[in-house]
């Protein structure tokens, strides 16, 4: 984060916790803390109701909030929570006087899974503050009562719910509140974002079309110009932070925007350029309202987030609509990384931990896991074989790694601006390697030998041996690491971007060998490469394991195109169709992929929960596999999406039979809730899988799925010998969920 956030962020928790302390020194009135979202009885929220006055005059004006305190590493949500996540709301009775709405202080951003989604919320603590009006013709005492609904996420989600109540009493010149709780209601209502008229700025919002159609792509640029240049908004520029960080957005219905670009010289300000996406279906409404926040810096050094607001026009599918001229369409990036301004020296550092780390990826696991497997073999070799396999290895990586640096520089040069992994934003790149992938994945499981012809990059790669091989396999690895992200590595990465081309040169070429150092060191060290058992019958079971990994990430290949298409089926064509050109050896593996293909597998159909249709399923013989989500949990979509719709799964649901209902839970519904607290837990995600012949007896899966995991589990609950055990099975604490 930049020095100011920092520092804003200090004082700002140095702020509350002193007046924290201080209001743990006298006892709450009753009633006005409380607790949810229990977690093993452990509550994960906290929240007292507040209120700025310890008597109340009648026609008063008083500030009343809810202060949320979350557990570490849990936040909840701001009014849009983003791609994940409900608006956290506060429902006030006051019978003695009116609440208004919450002023809502500017959200942290949170990227979720390497940027898979963006939320917006609130971590550590955040007061909720509204303005209350008291009654004029009031006696005696009033009451404010507030229900806080949320839900609060971490790995899962769970929904919460909390009473709080206060009674003050009412005199003819009221009282303050203690010094502590007006400081508390003071720090945060620093945090609020203002008008951008109040700082002297005026916003003004354009974009490229006249209309906007469904499913339309299109532009939007938010100028910012300093209106009043005597209220000191002279030299006022964008903030430097990070692109998802530019403009946090207010739900606006079918349309989605992500920033591309900002032009930090328009004469007495700047321009915010986002690329927008109407969703295919049309809005209720015609004219739509666009608002957002802006981080504005001052010369002064003071941040501000201003409000900006403007309207989008919306037309019919099939109306003409014109397109608006700006040079502002053409601008990208732009964005300061938030260690841009670091020295060479200490970003090259991070670039080097950062590749070394990025073995422990995902990503990069399934290349590193058949290292290991080439070390087995490799590893009472003479030293200088073992040496020049290392140093093979080493040199893919970083010609790659080189490659790539060039790549970028030339694009920057012809002004296309890019971002780390931006080859996997290209569908064909993707599928190809996917294709690459599965053909790897099947001949580690010994379906068929590849005989690629000894040409070009085949005779490079796959039926490469000796040190053509080890040197292929560093060129993979590059490959599949760049859609990964480590800690450390996306500041390096900023600076590159943010450099001169020796210094995205340099940096990458740091990476690679952070990257290439744990094989390279296994080679370097011959005591360690002889701790790998001598090569043997346990190799079968590791090829068989690389081999699932392999699929694993072709999946995830798969459906990162799928996202970017927009259609599954052109996908999975691209794929079969790149398959099919393979000049494989083996006939019998080619016919059987094109039998795949020809046998189009059936879609599983997902009822609502119906505890009653589960044991009429159970009755009949069938296996039952229960899905516990809700459309604000994070893991329960990430779930869904890499391992519930693989098609490997979907095809063991339809082999075997499943019966397979789906819990939504985005909703309060006090049965699925009674039925997560009779298996211990307090959110979703929660899976659940019935065998016939045990119905009182589920298996609970973990809260994250694999592919390999939940078949198991389907094929165990068919009587499908061979699976692997592992997996809990435990009846309900309670009777409400047996069946």
């Amino acid at each position: 984060m930049q020095t100011w956030k920092k520092l804003e962020q200090v004082l700002l928790l140095f702020a509350m916790g002193a007046a924290t302390l201080a209001l743990a020194q006298p006892e709450p009135p009753f009633g006005s803390r409380g607790a949810g979202a229990f977690d093993g009885g452990d509550p994960r929220v906290e929240a007292e109701l507040l209120v700025d006055a310890a008597e109340l005059q009648p026609g008063q004006k008083v500030r009343v909030g809810v202060r949320f305190e979350m557990d570490p590493n849990w936040h909840i949500y701001w009014r849009n929570p983003g791609e994940s996540g409900l608006p956290t709301q506060l429902e006030y009775d006051f019978q003695r006087g009116r609440v208004g709405p919450i002023r809502w202080p500017v959200p942290e951003v949170f990227q979720e899974s390497d940027g898979f989604l963006t939320t917006y919320g609130y971590s550590g603590q955040v007061l909720l503050a509204s303005e209350a009006v008291v009654d004029a013709r009031l006696a005696g005492r009033a009451q404010i009562s507030v229900v806080a609904d949320f839900v609060t996420c971490h790995i899962g989600c769970i929904p919460g719910r909390i009473e709080l109540v206060r009674e003050l009493p009412l005199s003819a010149s009221g009282r303050p509140a203690s010094s502590s709780t007006s400081a508390l209601f003071d720090a945060w209502a620093q945090r609020l974002p203002v008008p951008a008229q109040a700082l002297g700025l005026s916003a003004s919002v354009v974009h490229s079309q006249t209309a906007i159609r469904p499913s339309d792509a299109f532009h939007t640029a938010v100028e910012v110009r300093c209106a009043d240049p005597a209220t000191g908004c002279a030299g006022a520029r964008l903030a430097p932070v990070e692109s998802f960080e530019a403009f946090l957005p207010e739900s606006l219905e079918g349309v989605e925007f992500r920033v591309v670009g900002h032009e930090p010289t328009l004469g007495d300000g700047f321009a915010v350029v986002l690329a927008g996406q109407a969703s295919a279906d049309a809005p209720a409404a015609w004219q739509q309202r666009l608002s957002g926040l802006i981080p504005v810096a001052f010369e002064t050094g003071d941040v501000r987030h201003i409000v900006v607001e403007g309207s989008l026009s919306r037309a019919a599918a099939e109306a003409v609509v014109g397109d608006s001229e700006s040079p502002l369409w053409a601008v990208k990036g732009g964005f300061e990384a938030p260690a841009a301004r670091l020295g060479f020296l200490y970003a090259f550092g991070l670039a080097l931990l950062g590749g070394l780390i990025l073995n422990l990826m995902p990503c990069v696991l399934p290349i590193l896991a058949i290292k290991v497997f080439h070390v087995a073999e490799l590893a009472h070799l003479g030293r200088r074989q073992v040496l020049g396999h290392g140093a093979a290895y080493t040199g893919g990586v970083l010609a790659s790694m080189g490659a790539l640096a060039l790549v970028v520089i030339g694009l920057r040069a012809a002004g296309t601006a890019v971002g780390w992994g931006f080859q996997f934003q290209q569908p064909i790149f993707v599928a190809a390697l996917s294709t690459l992938l599965v053909v790897f994945a099947l001949n580690l499981f010994g379906v068929f030998e590849v005989t690629f012809q000894p040409t070009g990059v085949s005779k490079l790669g796959a039926k490469a041996t000796g040190l053509r091989q080890s040197f292929f396999e560093g060129l993979l690895a590059v490959i599949l690491a760049t859609p990964c992200t480590a800690p450390f590595l996306g500041t390096a990465v900023g600076v590159a971007f943010a450099s001169p081309a020796p210094v995205i040169f340099g940096i990458f070429l740091a990476i690679g060998l952070g990257l290439a150092a744990p094989f390279a060191l296994v080679t370097l060290v011959p005591a360690w490469a002889r701790i790998i058992p001598r090569p043997g019958p346990w190799m079968l079971t590791v090829r068989k394991a690389l081999g699932f990994s392999l699929l694993a990430w072709a999946v995830w290949l798969l459906w990162l195109v799928g996202r970017t298409l927009g259609a599954d089926a052109q996908v999975a064509g691209l794929v079969v169709a790149g398959l099919a050109t393979l000049p494989l050896g083996n006939g019998r593996a080619a016919s059987g992929m094109q039998a795949a293909v020809e046998t189009e597998l059936p879609e599983s159909s997902w009822r609502s929960y119906d505890l009653a249709a589960i044991r009429e399923e159970l009755g009949r013989g069938r296996p039952v596999f229960v899905d516990f989500t809700a459309d604000w949990c994070l893991t329960c979509k990430i779930n869904e999406s890499v391992v519930l719709e693989d098609s490997r799964v979907k095809s063991e649901l339809a082999r075997l039979r499943i019966a397979t209902f789906k819990a939504d839970w985005t909703l309060y519904d006090d049965e699925i809730r009674q039925v997560l607290a009779d298996f211990g837990r307090a959110g979703v995600p929660m899976y659940l899988v019935y065998h016939p012949s045990a119905p009182g007896n589920p298996t609970l899966l973990p809260e994250l799925l694999t592919v390999d995991l939940v078949i198991d589990a389907l094929r165990a609950a068919a009587g499908v010998p061979d699976t692997r055990a592992g997996l809990e099975s435990r009846p309900p604490r309670q009777g409400r969920g047996e069946t």
